[in-house]
């Protein structure tokens, strides 16, 4: 029981670390810090596994599967997140140049 309500505190109280970029006078939000983000979302996917082998577990197995869902949609998120910033980082100095035809 003190596991899940780590986890509901968790869920509750996370936040992402934000860094202004600064390309050609725009700013950007990105997200930092991407390694413990992951861990940390890991930890707490393996905190649940564990509960779930637990035999005390079956009176919040509703509750636990919830979070395990959003545990897993929330990876799939920022694990797209990642990607698409690690891309906009790489390709906005070369589209803020005009590196595209016809500019």
């Amino acid at each position: 029981r003190e596991a899940l309500q780590e986890l509901v505190a968790w869920s509750q109280t996370a936040e992402l670390s934000l860094l202004e970029h600064e390309e050609n006078g725009r700013y950007t939000p990105l997200i930092k810090e991407w390694k413990d983000l992951f861990l940390e979302l890991g930890d707490k996917q393996s905190l649940l596994a564990s509960l779930k082998e637990s035999p005390f577990f079956r009176p919040f197995a509703d509750q636990g599967a919830t979070y395990e869902a959003k545990l897993g949609t929330l990876d799939a998120c920022l694990h797209t997140m990642n990607s698409i910033q690690r891309k906009w980082v790489y390709l906005e100095p070369i589209f803020g140049r005009g590196a595209l035809p016809g500019e």
